[in-house]
């Protein structure tokens, strides 16, 4: 899946972290519309704001182009550890971002679809009728281009034309939906899913990301003490709704954005920190007060 540019503010630009928080907090004080764009080693991360505020954090991972939806928090984390920051920031519209910002639930309806213009009317219908919200691109000989779609709706702006990839203008969507770029065929690619169904989807992916809590890790050696359980505190425990009496499986996602499958026990006096083994420690390159994020599965 991929993301088409806006209108570019800056481009492929290397920045330091704290440039990163700079540029963020002049983003929000100019009531910025768009995205931010952030290449990491193995995805990228987006910031999607409107009116100066994130409104949704994706990442993209580059092998399998797959999109998630992210804590914000988390994303921060990610880049605070890389040591070179590739950044790019892209204007769009309010209602853009709003199709952007649900990229994650979307579904390929039409994947690498030879299509003329007699085809395109049926295309359309579908995705009106079904009232579908996304993505579609056309590719003819001079280039490709993209069409933001909300509720079965293609989206036109009275006052721009296009958003970097994205054309939005009634004149220039007009002219691409009737083959007047050139040629008399297209590649169509419709990536889209129904709007009730993406909304679910976000509050799904939300509730599940509430779940996900940062801890402060806390060397938990001692006598015959298991080095495959992480400890946390009980009311923790309660906030998952999961069993306390009992031994059950979480998540642990150290800073750098590696994953590793543990044990999990409730315990007493560990607040904000979670109890790991030494042998745990050095398998995940941690020390005594560093970040993890953990969630139950």
């Amino acid at each position: 899946m991929y993301i088409p540019k806006g209108n570019v503010l800056i481009e492929d630009e290397r920045l330091s972290f704290s440039d990163v928080r700079e540029m963020q907090a002049n983003l929000s004080n100019d009531g910025f519309t768009g995205y931010v764009k952030f290449t990491l080693d193995t995805s990228c991360a987006y910031f999607l704001y409107s009116d100066g505020a994130i409104c949704q954090s994706l990442e993209i991972d580059n092998d399998t182009n797959l999109i998630t939806m992210q804590k914000e928090e988390r994303m921060v984390n990610r880049l605070r550890l890389a040591n070179d920051l590739i950044c790019s920031t892209y204007v769009t519209s309010k209602s853009v971002v709003s199709v952007l910002s649900g990229l994650f639930a979307v579904q390929p309806l039409y994947v690498d679809y030879e299509a003329r213009k007699r085809d395109l009317p049926r295309v359309l219908e579908k995705l009106q009728s079904g009232g579908y919200t996304g993505l579609i691109s056309m590719s003819t000989v001079k280039g490709t281009y993209y069409l933001a779609i909300n509720r079965g709706e293609i989206i036109r702006d009275r006052f721009c034309y296009y958003y970097g990839e994205i054309l939005c203008g009634s004149e220039v969507v007009d002219q691409l939906l009737n083959f007047e770029f050139d040629g008399d065929s297209a590649t169509v690619s419709v990536y889209v899913e129904r709007a009730e169904e993406i909304e679910n989807k976000k509050k799904i992916k939300e509730d599940e990301l509430n779940k996900i809590k940062p801890f402060i890790v806390k060397n938990d050696g001692g006598f015959l003490r298991a080095n495959d359980v992480v400890k946390v505190d009980n009311y923790i425990i309660r906030e998952w709704d999961v069993d306390a009496r009992a031994s059950f499986s979480v998540e642990i996602e150290t800073a750098d954005g590696s994953v590793y499958e543990y044990k999990c026990q409730g315990g007493s006096k560990f607040s904000d920190k979670a109890g790991l083994a030494p042998a745990m420690m050095k398998k995940m390159g941690l020390s005594e007060g560093d970040t993890i994020y953990i969630r139950p599965l």
